[in-house]
């Protein structure tokens, strides 16, 4: 009953939009419990530490190439482990699975804002074809590639 104010607000936008009231949603549920760190927005949730602040970056300049974890810790300052350890506490996922979702929220952005393919949006993140991001929008937003984009 305390957030009914909250449940009626995302309910009127999402009348208007899908993808916009999903993203508020997702802004939302940032705080301390890590049962929900897996559906806020990563990145938001990165900004909180320095050193998870660096991984992102390293994660948006190198989007569309392999995921090279153990680079991606050198480059932060942190042994492959400790980076593994971080992301979980901070995230509540692996380095693997937020480099997965920095990739999802970029190709979202591509699939709204762009006439891009499934396949060339895939390509641009990193993904090796269109059906891995299908599946990946599938599992983590609940919807397909054509709903997103219309969204």
């Amino acid at each position: 009953m305390a957030f009914a104010h909250v449940d009626l607000a995302l309910s009127i936008v999402y009348g208007q939009s899908p993808a916009l009231a999903d993203l508020v949603a997702r802004y939302l549920l940032i705080g301390d419990r890590r049962s929900q760190a897996s559906f806020a927005v990563p990145a938001v949730l990165a900004q909180h530490d320095p050193a998870m602040s660096g991984f992102e970056r390293w994660v948006r300049s190198h989007l569309d190439e392999p995921v090279q974890i153990a680079a991606a810790a050198r480059t932060v300052g942190l042994s492959e482990r400790t980076l593994q350890r971080l992301t979980a506490s901070t995230v509540g996922m692996s380095p693997v699975e937020f480099v997965n979702e920095v990739r999802l929220d970029h190709a979202t952005y591509l699939l709204r804002t762009t006439t891009l393919t499934a396949e060339a949006v895939a390509t641009r993140v990193g993904f090796r074809n269109a059906g891995t991001l299908r599946a990946l929008i599938r599992r983590r937003r609940g919807m397909t590639v054509r709903e997103l984009r219309h969204g």
